[in-house]
C-alpha cells in the first residue's frame, strides 16, 4: 500500500454519516459550552449520545462494507465475472483469464457447451486454489491503514487548533473544534485497533 491510501478519503465508505455525527458532537459541545448546562443538561447528553451512536454505527458498517467474500466459496456464470473478483494484480487476472478462455474453446470443439466448459474450468480453478494455504479463507480482509493517516490528520489539526487558540483570545470555539478533532482522531486510532482484531479472527491464523 502506497502512502497516498495512508490518507484517501475514498477509503472511508458512508462518509455523510460520520460528518453527521461530528458536527452534531461539535454543536452539542459548543453550545453546552456557551449555555449555562442547569437549563439544557439533558439536552446535550442526549446529543452527545447520539453523535457517538452515529460514530459507532459507521464503524460497523465501514468494516462491513470492506469485507469482500473469497471468490472460491462464490458461484459465477462468467469468466469475466469470477475473474474480475480475484484479489490479484491485474496481470494475473489477465492470464487466468486467457487460460480459462483457451480451455472453454478447447472444450467446444470436443462438443462440449459453452457454459459447461465455463463451469468445469471455473470448479477446477477453485479447487486448485483452495488446497493453497491462503485459499481457504472466507473473507478478503481490507488493512484500514488509512484511518491511521487520516487519524494523525486530525490529531495535527487539533493540535494546531490547540496552538492558535492558546496563543490568541482563547476562543470557545477553537477549544471546541481542537477537543471535536482530538476525539475524532482518537475515534480513527480506535477503530483501527478494533478492525484488526476482527481481521484477525475473521481469517485463518
Amino acid at each position: 500500500m502506497n502512502a497516498m491510501n495512508y490518507f484517501s478519503i475514498k477509503q472511508i465508505s458512508y462518509k455523510t454519516i460520520l460528518v453527521i455525527s461530528m458536527i452534531l458532537f461539535f454543536i452539542c459541545y459548543y453550545l453546552d459550552s456557551v449555555i449555562d448546562p442547569r437549563q439544557t443538561e439533558s439536552i446535550f447528553v442526549v446529543g452527545y449520545m447520539f453523535a457517538i451512536m452515529l460514530a459507532a454505527f459507521w464503524s460497523i458498517i465501514n468494516y462491513i462494507d470492506h469485507l469482500r467474500i473469497n471468490p472460491l466459496y462464490k458461484t459465477y456464470e462468467s469468466i469475466d465475472q469470477f475473474v474480475h473478483d480475484l484479489d490479484i494484480s491485474d496481470d494475473e487476472k489477465m492470464e487466468i483469464k486467457t487460460m480459462m478462455v483457451d480451455y472453454v474453446t478447447d472444450q467446444k470443439s470436443l462438443g462440449k457447451s459453452e457454459d459447461t466448459a465455463i463451469r468445469e474450468i471455473i470448479s477446477q480453478f477453485k479447487n486448485e486454489e483452495l488446497h493453497k494455504p491462503s485459499g481457504s479463507d472466507v473473507f478478503f480482509v481490507h488493512v484500514h491503514k488509512y484511518l491511521l493517516g487520516l487519524g494523525s490528520i486530525l490529531l495535527i489539526a487539533g493540535i494546531f487548533v490547540y496552538l492558535v487558540n492558546e496563543f490568541s483570545s482563547k476562543s470557545v470555539l477553537l477549544a471546541v473544534l481542537e477537543i471535536t478533532l482530538i476525539c475524532y482522531a482518537a475515534g480513527f486510532y480506535l477503530s483501527f485497533i478494533m478492525y484488526n482484531i476482527l481481521n484477525k479472527v475473521l481469517i485463518k491464523k
